[in-house]
């Protein structure tokens, strides 16, 4: 079967738990039990989900649940944090 991100034909078969891709053992981490492309796009704040954009304040990768859209940017819910007991 060919890997879904190197597309190198491979004998071990594994299946993203997140995007469903098939991956060979070099681009699937598992631990996570996904692949290596969406393991470079998961939230850094839970790690959970997929990221939707960065955080304006400290640029990390966040998710729908860990953000607030602001205008057209997003921050992150520990920025936001932050920001509020500043106050």
């Amino acid at each position: 079967m060919k890997c879904g991100i190197c597309e190198k034909e491979s004998k071990t078969v594994n299946v993203c738990k997140i995007c469903g891709r098939i991956v060979c053992s070099l681009d699937y981490d598992e631990n996570e039990r996904i692949c290596l492309a969406c393991s470079a796009t998961l939230c850094e704040i839970c790690g959970d989900f997929l990221s939707i954009g960065y955080c304006k304040e400290c640029e990390r990768l966040i998710c729908e649940d860990c953000s607030m859209k602001i205008g057209a940017e997003y921050i992150c819910k520990d920025c936001m944090r932050y920001s509020d007991e500043k106050r």
